[in-house]
């Protein structure tokens, strides 16, 4: 007698037979009743949900000869009788007016020619001839382009219907002309449902929770989960038990996977060691191993999550607060590991670090909250060391930097390449310095600390450029870390007045130079050389190529000659006027004349003068 596998045999024959699909089964249903029917349909979706077995139910639907039979009760409406020769034909495959392809196969321009070449012949003996094509994104790209003209205008008597596991490669005007329709994974409780249902036609006992174990190993595919219980129909002489299922599958035993999480709560390395390796080496799947893992956290993950609970003597927000975020770091672990596994050439030893590494990890939130306390206790120190060791800050009494007396020097630099201040800018610097207290702090948004100049500029963008890398060994002087993430960002200049970017690639830098401390003291660091406050904007990303043109082009610049203009005296104004004596330097030539004409033009873009 020959033998028909489960997944065959109990194949659906009508539309409510379909599990998990019922939105699906209703609009076909619905469109052949009040026929509305289109010419093209696309069936998208995972392996096993039922995509050929609607198909094939749609097909002898507008076929079979007794299916729109109103004479009948109308629940029996739009039903195959499966009693006729077109029923049973369609339901084999064998019926001639519905071809069915397999895409892969018959991918070429030629079998789609062949398909134009037979549209114009009637049906044979139903009402409509049906192309199914499965797997239909492996047609070439010559293939789709054949099929689009008689796919938009097909004739009234021809119907196409492809199914697909991977809609995305299907070019969008093959897309367009189809109504689509995405098939679902099968939830696990429908799953259970009709494997019960096959397991009483066959009349075999079931323990346990068997069918839900076999249900979540398939994870959505009804064909997956029917050929995993004829498989273990096959396996067990009697009464389908786990311990079958376990063998089949590569599983680990229920007491087996107990041992190892309580060597993972425990932090019993050695011991989850030892227990990983002889369930490997009794043949269990090392992917299969992890998965069961997970399943075991996330069920407890769930449980804490809605439940609650709390050991005695602690809260219940802080116990489950403590122990979901070890559960969920312990899954990200898992997750990472279990996406490794299926290309790693040596799974054994990937889990095997996987699980030590859990095992010994107390609190996965540990290194955060070590990188945490190691920044702020090097902020704490930069203040004490900058305030003179006393903690804090050396402020006037008016609670900003105090301004050195005249005729005293403030003993820092506001030039880019640390050497001492120009006679133009000791000028502005003098005359700043003369203004009443209120005048000089105007505009100022943050307080300023004790690492900032005495008098403020105007913020230049090209000399805070060309001051970067003393920038940003400074910074690392006052902590190695921040030295380190700031060596992750390119400055990039902003658009706002007074405000630099700094463009961050790696998600560790860009959260941790968010961090107030660090901000605070980049800006501080950034007045000391610029002599002006700054904003900082902080943005993940990479330099736009805009950015990158203009970071080349403020380094070539010299900012020097920037800074006794922003603050020079409306009486110097007239200087601007005089372009004699600089058309020398603007037409020089010489290695140096690029740099210069860019000098040049801006100084006469801010006097507003002009070159005769």
């Amino acid at each position: 007698m020959k033998y028909e596998v489960i997944a065959r045999r109990y194949r659906p024959r009508q539309f409510e037979e379909v599990v998990g699909q019922e939105s699906i089964a209703q609009t076909l249903r619905g469109g052949i009743l009040q026929e509305r029917m289109a010419h093209a349909y696309l069936f998208a979706g995972p392996r096993g949900v039922g995509k050929t077995s609607m198909a094939r139910i749609f097909s002898k639907a507008i076929n079979c000869p007794t299916a729109l039979d109103r004479s009948r009760p109308e629940k029996d409406w739009v039903r195959p009788c499966e009693k006729c020769t077109v029923c049973a034909a369609v339901h084999t495959g064998q019926d001639i007016d519905v071809i069915e392809l397999d895409g892969a196969s018959h991918r070429g321009i030629e079998d789609i020619r062949s398909i134009i070449e037979g549209v114009n012949r009637p049906a044979s003996r139903g009402n409509y001839k049906i192309y199914l094509i499965d797997e239909v994104h492996m047609l070439t790209r010559e293939a789709f382009n054949a099929l689009l003209k008689t796919l938009e205008e097909p004739p009234a008597h021809v119907k196409f219907i492809f199914a697909t596991t991977e809609a995305h490669k299907i070019p969008d005007t093959v897309l367009s002309r189809c109504q689509r329709f995405d098939f679902q994974p099968i939830r696990e409780g429908d799953t259970v449902k009709r494997l019960e249902q096959i397991c009483k036609a066959e009349k075999r006992k079931v323990a346990g929770d068997l069918l839900g174990k076999i249900a979540r190993y398939s994870r959505g595919g009804m064909r997956d989960s029917q050929t995993l219980l004829d498989q273990l129909m096959t396996y067990c002489d009697g009464d389908l038990t786990e311990e079958g299922l376990d063998q089949l599958t590569g599983r680990v035993s229920i007491s087996e996977l107990e041992g190892i999480l309580a060597g993972l709560v425990g932090g019993d390395a050695a011991g989850v060691l030892s227990a990983v390796r002889t369930c490997l080496q009794a043949g269990a799947d090392p992917l299969v191993l992890v998965e069961q893992i997970i399943e075991q956290l996330h069920g407890e993950l769930v449980r804490v999550l809605t439940e609650g609970g709390a050991g005695e003597g602690t809260s219940k927000e802080d116990s489950s607060a403590d122990s979901v975020d070890k559960m969920i770091g312990c899954l990200q672990i898992l997750l990472s590991t279990a996406s490794q596994l299926k290309s790693s050439a040596y799974p054994d030893v990937a889990v095997e670090v996987a699980l030590v590494k859990l095992a010994r990890l107390e609190d996965p939130r540990s290194l955060d909250k070590a990188l945490d306390q190691l920044t702020k206790m090097e902020h704490k120190i930069g203040q004490v060391s900058a305030g003179g060791g006393d903690g804090q800050p050396a402020t006037g009494g008016g609670g900003r930097a105090a301004a050195p007396a005249p005729g005293q020097s403030s003993g820092r630099s506001v030039q880019p390449g640390g050497g001492g201040a120009s006679a133009g800018q000791a000028d502005v610097q003098a005359t700043l310095a003369a203004e009443p207290e209120s005048a000089v702090a105007v505009g100022v948004t943050e307080p300023p600390l004790q690492d900032s100049v005495a008098v403020e500029s105007e913020p230049s963008f090209p000399m805070l450029a060309s001051c970067w890398d003393k920038l940003i060994a400074t910074m690392e002087e006052k902590s190695t870390s921040a030295g380190v993430f700031l060596r992750n960002a390119r400055l990039a200049e902003s658009d706002a007045p007074g405000e630099f970017r700094l463009l961050v690639h790696e998600q560790l830098s860009f959260s941790q130079l968010q961090k107030p401390h660090r901000i605070d003291a980049l800006r501080d660091v950034a007045r000391s050389l610029t002599g002006a406050s700054w904003k900082i904007r902080i943005q993940l990303g990479e330099l736009s190529e805009s950015d990158e043109s203009a970071a080349e082009d403020t380094v070539a610049e010299k900012p020097a000659a920037e800074e006794p203009v922003v603050e020079k005296p409306a009486a110097e104004e007239p200087v601007a006027e005089k372009p004699a004596a600089e058309e020398p330097v603007a037409e020089a030539g010489g290695a140096d004349r690029a740099g210069d004409d860019s000098d040049v033009e801006k100084t006469l873009k801010i006097f507003k003068g002009r070159m005769v």
